[in-house]
């Protein structure tokens, strides 16, 4: 049964978690909000496996209280068959009114910690109709919204919850954390490490051959004279238009990095390091300032195509 120690990074959530934890004053509803890839629904997972345990016997030498992995609670949640939780996911495209209903319904009688996870693809009858609980919660509720892109959600919805941020690790602690994990080299991990944006989740999950199949695919956004119109091509599908564009981006980025180093770059600050005597290249043929206006107009294509939603570029 997974616990907060073996999570990598997110130390201020998984502290004021556990704060939590040792007061035994948990809050009703909490709203854990960042980028994908983060481990917030692992997070929200192992918190309400806490909650619920019946020993909540602490793991460490340090005194912190964590599920204990033994009782009948605990067992429980590590066959995913505990009568007093649930996790919400989208039924088709959204969670919808029916869904809430079901967990007001179970909210009468009895306990219920619930995950609602992605919270941003409720639908409007489902958010109103959560808002109402979230209103007037029963005291022995605990609901966490789980969201990527927490700017979708109704603003009324954010101000009933207490919100707990999650961020990003470094690049090197995500290689380092791949290493490790999967013993891999530490070339082959910056490759995942890279491909996967960052996102320790999906580096994990990445297959190397896969992994060189996309980079490939998006490589002819820089190997082709019009960037601009292979991008375009890339466009009509979001959930391929996106790594596409982040694949431009973060190659503007490394020749930019590239150019502003005086003497030779150490390989390790570039994304994709393996494609450096291209990027020269284009470092020679661009000035810095042709390149910024690149990144610009890369922007407002993603605006366009995708608005409201905003770009996460890690520099």
């Amino acid at each position: 049964m997974p616990s907060f120690s073996d999570m990598i990074g997110q130390s201020r959530s998984i502290r004021i978690l556990r704060a939590f934890l040792t007061k035994a004053d948990i809050p009703q509803s909490l709203l854990f909000e960042g980028e994908p890839g983060l481990g917030k629904r692992k997070i929200a997972e192992i918190f309400a496996a806490a909650v619920l345990c019946q020993s909540n016997i602490s793991a460490d030498d340090r005194g912190q209280i964590e599920a204990c992995g033994h009782c009948l609670a605990c067992q429980k949640m590590s066959g995913q068959n505990h009568p007093d939780f649930s996790v919400l996911v989208p039924d088709g495209n959204a969670i919808k009114i029916d869904q809430i209903r079901k967990i007001q319904e179970a909210l009468v009688y009895k306990p219920v910690d619930v995950i609602i996870d992605p919270a941003e693809k409720m639908n409007a009858a489902a958010a109103n109709a959560l808002l109402k609980t979230l209103e007037e919660p029963p005291p022995y509720a605990l609901l966490i919204l789980v969201s990527g892109k927490s700017g979708m959600l109704l603003p009324t919805l954010r101000s009933r919850c207490q919100k707990l941020g999650f961020h990003p690790l470094s690049f090197s602690q995500v290689v380092s954390a791949l290493v490790a994990a999967k013993g891999c080299s530490n070339a082959d991990a910056h490759f995942l490490v890279a491909m996967a944006n960052g996102r320790l989740q999906e580096a994990m999950a990445l297959e190397m051959d896969a992994a060189r199949e996309m980079e490939a695919a998006y490589h002819t956004l820089v190997s082709n004279e019009d960037l601009f119109e292979i991008a375009a091509r890339f466009s009509g599908s979001t959930d391929v238009f996106e790594p596409a564009l982040l694949y431009l981006t973060t190659w503007l980025r490394d020749v930019l990095v590239l150019k502003s180093c005086a003497n030779e770059s150490d390989p390790a600050l570039l994304r994709y390091a393996w494609r450096q005597d291209e990027m020269r290249v284009w470092g020679d043929a661009f000035e810095r300032f042709e390149i910024s206006g690149f990144l610009a107009d890369l922007q407002q294509i993603h605006v366009a195509q995708t608005a409201p939603r905003s770009l996460h570029m890690r520099f």
